[in-house]
């Protein structure tokens, strides 16, 4: 990876933010919640794994990632009830504790399971 492709994706990125803020900011701001949730990260994760992988391992890597959108969940749900608790960065904080928490349990029970 070059310095142009990093500096291309730095302002992609940045430019999502900035779009998402913007969305947030008029009559619909709930239309900024289904933007942040865009599976970016995701999309490009994928392209550029699935080109070093076979088949049978990409599909092992979507299930895991199927199972994984419980995490992601969880945050949310956390981070729902723990707003109006706390500011706004210690509230953040939880819900990411309570994703790394997710993903470790989850990690352990798939070690146990084979799935």
């Amino acid at each position: 990876m070059n310095g142009t492709e990093l500096a291309l994706r730095f302002m992609v990125g940045g430019s999502l933010i900035v779009f998402i803020t913007l969305l947030s900011k008029t009559k619909y701001p709930m239309l900024s919640g289904i933007f942040m949730l865009f599976p970016a990260v995701t999309l490009v994760g994928y392209y550029f794994v699935g080109q070093t992988m076979s088949i049978p391992q990409l599909h092992q890597v979507t299930k895991f990632s199927i199972y994984a959108l419980s995490t992601t969940f969880i945050f949310l749900i956390t981070f729902y009830y723990v707003q109006d608790k706390y500011s706004l960065n210690l509230a953040l904080i939880l819900a990411t504790v309570a994703w790394f928490v997710s993903a470790g349990i989850l990690l352990t029970i798939t070690k146990t399971i084979e799935l």
